[in-house]
């Protein structure tokens, strides 16, 4: 069952596909979290950016805006963002 928190909706939905077959649509901090603890890519700067992000978006220390540019940037880097 899910939380209030994780309802802390990005501006806009983000497609990720990891190995050409499987495709994510990341709609939520939450969303996001859980996708990045499964990461199986490098954890670099920007990725440990977007994790702390996406964790202060759900404690409501930041905004669901500033989570998903980072997780934006983030994928991007990794080059995986659709």
């Amino acid at each position: 069952m899910r939380t209030t928190l994780s309802y802390k909706r990005f501006p806009t939905p983000v497609r990720v596909i990891i190995r050409q077959s499987q495709e994510n649509i990341i709609a939520t901090a939450w969303d996001a979290v859980e996708f990045l603890r499964r990461w199986p890519g490098k954890r670099g700067l920007a990725y440990r950016r977007a994790l702390q992000h996406c964790l202060d978006a759900l404690d409501g220390i930041s905004s669901p805006q500033k989570a998903w540019a980072s997780f934006v940037s983030a994928m991007k880097e990794e080059g995986v963002l659709i």
